[in-house]
């Protein structure tokens, strides 16, 4: 299926993967923490797809300064970092205690300075490390890998229901010297979508100028 040439609206939607509803959920709980999670992964999908809709290949494949990267580059590099997280994510959910209390998980605070400087409209830069730097340049293979680690993440949510994410931790995949909790972790993925989501609307607007 072709996804680019103006028939972007072509591109599937989402599917829902949630095992609770936000509004079934009570707040101050892991469970509402969880439910909200489980929104934002699929919102980020729809904005992606809202801020592609209808463009051409050229739109989304362009950079604006060789070494800017373009929209498909973009989508590529969300999906490559959510698929380097999901592994040590995984394996310390598999380890994680269950919780005694549906009480709310904390963030941390490595977590917590981290997202606020990923979150847009970001002045803090960072380096990206080669294993995440995006390969792929096509918008069709681009799209359709973040769709596909979009829903994996969504099933690492899922997975934790009912379990102390919070008192097991990661290892940065990119930064050795860091680690933090799985909680933390899910919430720097989804601030690293919304980074990117709008960087992608700044590329796009600024071809239109």
């Amino acid at each position: 299926m072709r996804l680019l040439e103006g028939s972007s609206e072509k591109i599937p939607l989402p599917v829902k993967l949630l095992p609770f509803q936000i509004e079934a959920a009570q707040p101050g709980t892991s469970a509402f923490q969880l439910a909200s999670l489980l929104e934002q992964i699929p919102r980020a999908t729809l904005e992606a797809r809202k801020i592609v809709l209808g463009r051409v290949a050229v739109d989304l494949t362009t950079r604006l300064e060789p070494e800017a990267w373009s929209v498909a580059e973009c989508l590529d590099h969300l999906a490559r970092t959510t698929n380097a997280f999901l592994p040590a994510i995984s394996n310390a959910i598999a380890a994680a205690p269950k919780l005694t209390t549906n009480r709310d998980l904390r963030t941390g605070t490595i977590a917590s300075l981290l997202i606020r400087h990923l979150e847009p409209p970001y002045r803090l830069r960072y380096k990206v490390l080669s294993q995440l730097v995006p390969q792929e340049k096509d918008f069709d293979p681009a799209w359709l890998a973040f769709e596909e680690s979009q829903l994996r993440l969504s099933e690492a949510v899922r997975s934790a229901a009912g379990l102390a994410i919070d008192l097991v931790k990661v290892q940065c995949p990119v930064y050795a010297h860091l680690t933090y909790n799985v909680y933390g972790a899910f919430l720097m993925l989804t601030a690293h979508e919304r980074r990117h989501l709008w960087q992608m609307e700044q590329i796009l607007t600024a071809l239109e100028s």
